[in-house]
């Protein structure tokens, strides 16, 4: 009896065990997704170097004197110039752009401009 016991024991132990023995294996490192990144603001710093108001781009030089274009659009908001206009006259002025990138194009559109005033 106490064989039998035992024998029923081990038997629905091992019945228990079998899904996690079924279960498929992760795959390897190198075919897993990569985590996704959190969403960051954007932004860029720099020396307002020219605006083009016909075709809606300026251009900033950053701290490392890469120059980034970007175009802007009637949805950008500008804070201290009064509008584009105001803006081309402001060259050599530091700025602060916030943008997003088009992931096709990699056309970086302002959606922030902000003119620090000079000290």
């Amino acid at each position: 009896m106490l064989k039998s016991s035992i024998t029923a024991v081990a038997f629905t132990l091992a019945l228990g065990a079998l899904p996690a023995f079924a279960q498929a294996p992760p795959p390897p490192p190198d075919q897993q997704p990569p985590p996704a990144k959190a969403a960051q603001a954007t932004q860029v710093r720099g020396e307002l170097v020219s605006v083009d108001e016909t075709a809606k781009t300026l251009t900033v030089k950053t701290m490392d004197n890469a120059e980034v274009k970007f175009a802007f659009d009637d949805k950008t908001e500008i804070t201290g110039a009064k509008d584009a206009a105001g803006l081309a006259t402001m060259s050599a002025s530091r700025v602060t752009v916030h943008y997003s990138e088009n992931a096709a194009t990699k056309t970086k559109l302002a959606t922030r401009i902000i003119v620090e005033p000079k000290k």
